[in-house]
């Protein structure tokens, strides 16, 4: 009898469209495997503009189960408790409707309520946590109540496994009673090679500078990623130092933070900037890794993992990162390029100011080596053994 997998999620932007692109190329043609995909109705078009560039595959085996967009902005709307169970729910009814042997819920975040006071599954569920928002010695009353509630879950017996994205929470997992199996994972990325002439078509597109250090912040660009940080700590630096450094800004910008940006940039005229804003292709990604000298991840008020270390990584290039949380902790511990209090001005131009000088000092060895451990195949392999 074939193995009759459910992939489950209600959001469709984001890395959320990538982890479903990367499990559906997986089992594609897999004649072991019935596959069924529960996500909103937009994602068939965004995997067929994607399919070619990204040589995604859709196998026979591969059945789309659309969830229409009204539908999904309505139970979005709702309050998150209101959320959590409808979509629980959702996802129990497709479960028996199609007679799953597993399903996989793609994000577990929001579904502990529906867990508890939602329907029983009719098969196991695996789950995948992406960020736990509560830190294991926080006595605050919301993370306590977070904590006591992942803790009823865990013992419920509604989830089988739990993949969790944040290693360091696992052994504080593993030590409650629980019936659900904790294991970590990876933040996978598909790497793509591009080759020469795709890499100067770039540069000439953009008319990146040959003469000056590149720093990316790349991915989704709001307030969090410390672009005011930085610009600020420009701002301070001597003339000298400014014009050997140019900014590439890749990934969507919401209109409103567009505007507070480019305000800012507006009364340094001596940074260079390039301004890649919007959703780029695969392939132009990579490019932006490979072209860049430096890496910031200079994350404000963020505990957790960042997949821009990973691709920083895998693109062999130094972060410039935030100095607390899982970001601060793996690239300090791995020498994998140099941390800073990103909330402080004063601090982050001072280490800029000895990037421009001095480089950055890092390990090659382990670069690639947290390459390795969070690459894609290491992500699917850890799913495939334990739902089948």
């Amino acid at each position: 009898m074939k193995n009759r997998i459910l992939l489950f999620d209600t959001i469709t932007d984001g890395h959320h469209p990538d982890y479903l692109i990367h499990l559906i190329g997986f089992y594609s043609g897999n004649k072991e495997i019935e596959l069924f995909v529960a996500t909103g109705e937009s994602f068939k078009t965004q995997f067929e503009k994607r399919q070619k560039a990204e040589d995604n595959a859709w196998g026979d085996n591969v059945t789309f189960l659309p969830i229409p967009t009204e539908k999904i902005a309505s139970i979005h709307s709702k309050p998150i408790y209101l959320r959590s169970i409808i979509e629980w729910n959702l996802l129990i009814g497709m479960a028996k409707k199609i007679n799953a042997s597993h399903a996989l819920l793609m994000y577990f975040d929001y579904y502990q309520l529906g867990i508890l006071l939602g329907k029983k599954s009719p098969c196991p569920v695996s789950a995948i946590y992406f960020r736990p928002n509560f830190l294991e010695n926080d006595q605050g009353i919301y993370p306590r109540i977070k904590k006591w509630m992942l803790s009823k879950v865990l013992q419920s017996g509604q989830i089988q496994n739990l993949f969790c994205l944040v290693h360091a929470l696992v052994p504080y997992m593993k030590e409650q009673q629980t019936r659900t199996r904790i294991i970590p994972i990876c933040d996978p990325i598909k790497q793509f090679h591009v080759s020469n002439s795709e890499v100067i078509a770039f540069k000439n597109k953009f008319n990146v500078p040959t003469d000056k250090k590149i720093f990316l912040n790349f991915g989704y660009l709001d307030d969090r990623k410390g672009m005011e940080v930085f610009i600020d700590a420009c701002a301070i630096l001597p003339n000298e130092a400014l014009t050997k450094i140019c900014l590439l800004l890749a990934g969507p910008v919401p209109p409103y933070y567009e505007k507070i940006i480019e305000a800012k940039l507006a009364t340094l005229p001596a940074l260079e900037v390039i301004r890649c804003y919007g959703y780029l292709p695969a392939r132009e990604v990579e490019i932006c890794f490979e072209i860049s000298d430096v890496i910031l991840i200079l994350y404000q008020d963020f505990l957790n993992m960042s997949s821009v270390l990973i691709r920083a990584a895998m693109a062999n290039k130094p972060s410039f990162a935030t100095n607390t949380g899982m970001i601060g902790s793996l690239v300090s511990s791995n020498h994998v390029g140099i941390t800073v209090d990103a909330t402080s001005v004063n601090d982050v131009a001072g280490e800029l100011a000895s990037i421009i000088q001095n480089d950055i000092s890092y390990s090659v060895e382990n670069l690639k080596l947290l390459a390795e451990e969070n690459s894609l195949s290491s992500f699917l392999s850890t799913i495939d053994q334990v739902i089948r």
